[in-house]
């Protein structure tokens, strides 16, 4: 094998208004802030093979040892079109976080105003009940929650 994944740095997600996501991401869903910073440049635009690239940028984390980063990526230059991927179409991906109370968290959420895809659903395992709802972002992006059974 000539190139090998050694490990995972972050997962991006393109926002259309980084206030509006954060209001979701970190003060709905608990995630914590770790910078913020604007890219521009040659260097910028060549990476994303568009020119003119200017992108805000949030980096957020779940705070745990094993946290996974997540950067909202806002495109101030040039405003991109909003992707209508939905859960079973190709190219679509979507982010996955562990929460204690699923009951808890879809109920603060449908309170914020935040639509789920489903009521949560059950599943039983070996080791207990794994609990799973899809819920969507301000800007329609998929996310999963997940309630693990208890060790």
């Amino acid at each position: 094998m000539i190139t090998a994944v050694t490990g995972f740095d972050h997962v991006a997600i393109t926002v259309s208004d980084l206030d509006r996501s954060l209001a979701f991401y970190r003060d709905a869903l608990g995630l914590q802030e770790v910078e913020r910073h604007r890219l521009e440049g040659e260097g910028i635009s060549a990476m994303a093979g568009k020119p003119g690239v200017v992108m805000d940028v949030v980096r957020l984390t779940t705070g745990n040892p094993a946290a996974i980063l997540v950067d909202l990526q806002q495109y101030v230059q040039p405003e991109g079109p909003t992707s209508t991927a939905e859960l079973g179409d190709v190219a679509h991906t979507h982010v996955c976080f562990v929460v204690n109370d699923i009951e808890a968290a879809c109920a603060e959420l449908r309170g914020r105003g935040v639509t789920l895809v489903s009521d949560p659903v059950s599943f039983e395992l070996e080791s207990g009940r794994l609990r799973v709802v899809f819920v969507k972002d301000p800007d329609g992006a998929v996310i999963e929650l997940v309630e693990y059974p208890p060790a």
